[in-house]
């Protein structure tokens, strides 16, 4: 894979150029068989990358990412090109007048985007497999799903199209496909990040956030987004966790993980014992209550979201039809009553962090099914595939408690497993802290 800082070091001490490293890339796209973009400008991004080459020459880089090519999941808006969403309905979109304000952020750290990447339709499923333009494929398996929503995204990282990528967020969209595709994904505080110009799927839930290569890359990454933040995200990574507190998250995070993922989960509890932190069980309360509040929640704002063109008969992926209709008699009591187990989550996540320094449980109970597959087996019974990838992590769209995905391990196939760290809210850094510490003992 590609990574930011090994990019960065090489364009400064001329070992490449942007031009070489787009130009690259460029091909390696047009070639790829995994379907992970949907839009690409070649005569643009070699235009950037002709100036970011100039820039070098000078003296003057625009700022830590310039050169790094950066890949926006096809729901965000870049200037320049369409913003499809995954959808026959904006299939012929025209193209997006402005950056949305994230891609604006990027560009203004020297970033250069190689293109769009494929999404499930409307960003509506984690399987990553219902798109207008066909499923992104899987780079450690083609015959697998990537996950989704943000599917082109984790699976042109994993496939080293790009050094870095933007997702979205709204259930599990960017840690999940990070877990399948062995890469680094951050859903970060709740409107930590600006949204703007980026197409909603639940006004209320959705996150924009970073997928990278590495830990320390992802940082970056957040710096740049975050619009210069007052205290570096990077500047705890690497540093020892020695004397500090793990929760290892039980009950309902401990249920439905298959044999090699629970393997990790012991793994990971054993490095960071090594690492010289303290690994204590603890129980987060009601979070099966706020699971379900959340899945009300989005059913009931992305069917609002959606309702003319539903009622218009526009044209949609079955399954993602299908799914969206669930919300259409949602009682407006319910959905009242879900939105006030916000304050109920946010309460018992923060409980649970006041007695530790990050919270861990697996980003995923399963490694990466087939694709299409919509069942799933464990343990001898068969349970809904969709229900399975999401259950960890939709807790903390509600909570909106920052939650970073890290590499860790693989199943006897090769098929990634990832851990998830859970934080306080704005303490991104200590979740990188980490989350490096992780990804060193891996």
């Amino acid at each position: 894979m590609l990574t930011i800082a090994a990019l960065a070091s090489a364009y400064r001490t001329r070992q490449t150029t942007p031009s070489a490293t787009l130009r690259d890339l460029l091909d390696r796209i047009a070639a790829s068989p995994l379907n992970s973009f949907i839009s690409v400008d070649p005569e643009t991004v070699m235009r950037q990358a002709a100036d970011a080459d100039a820039a070098f020459a000078g003296g003057a880089p625009a700022g830590a990412l310039h050169g790094i090519p950066v890949a926006v999941k096809d729901l965000i808006d870049v200037a320049g090109m369409r913003t499809t969403m995954g959808s026959q309905q904006y299939a012929n979109q025209a193209s997006a007048e402005r950056d949305a304000q994230v891609v604006a952020r990027l560009r203004a750290e020297g970033a250069i985007i190689v293109g769009k990447t494929n999404t499930h339709e409307f960003a509506y499923g984690p399987t990553g497999d219902r798109s207008y333009f066909g499923a992104a494929c899987n780079p450690r398996d083609p015959a697998r799903m990537t996950g989704g929503s943000s599917s082109g995204s984790a699976a042109a990282l994993g496939a080293g199209l790009c050094a870095a990528a933007l997702g979205t967020d709204t259930s599990a969209s960017i840690r999940l496909p990070a877990a399948l595709c062995g890469v680094v994904g951050l859903k970060p505080t709740y409107d930590l990040l600006p949204r703007a110009g980026a197409f909603d799927l639940s006004q209320t839930l959705d996150h924009v956030g970073p997928m990278s290569a590495t830990v320390r890359d992802n940082a970056v990454l957040l710096d740049a987004l975050a619009g210069q933040p007052a205290h570096s995200y990077a500047r705890l990574a690497g540093q020892s966790v020695r004397g500090r507190t793990v929760g290892l998250a039980t009950g309902f995070y401990l249920d439905y993980l298959d044999a090699p993922v629970r393997q990790a989960l012991e793994q990971a509890q054993e490095a960071f014992r090594q690492a010289g932190a303290q690994v204590v069980p603890i129980e987060i309360a009601q979070v099966q209550a706020i699971y379900e509040a959340q899945q009300l929640v989005l059913k009931t704002e992305a069917y609002a979201r959606h309702l003319r063109a539903l009622t218009t008969n526009a044209p949609y992926q079955d399954e993602v039809r299908a799914r969206l209709l669930t919300g259409a008699d949602v009682l407006a009591v319910d959905y009242l009553q879900a939105m006030a187990m916000r304050t109920v989550a946010r309460r018992a996540f923060d409980e649970a962090l006041a007695q530790v320094d990050v919270l861990l449980c697996p980003t995923c109970g399963l490694t990466a099914p087939l694709r299409d597959q919509r069942t799933t087996a464990l343990d001898g019974q068969e349970y809904s595939t969709t229900w399975l990838l999401t259950r960890l992590t939709a807790p903390t769209n509600l909570s909106g408690h920052p939650s970073l995905s890290v590499p860790f391990g693989a199943d006897s196939q090769g098929l990634p497993i990832s851990m998830q760290l859970i934080g306080r809210h704005l303490d991104e850094a200590v979740l990188y802290q980490f989350g490096q510490a992780l990804e060193d003992a891996a």
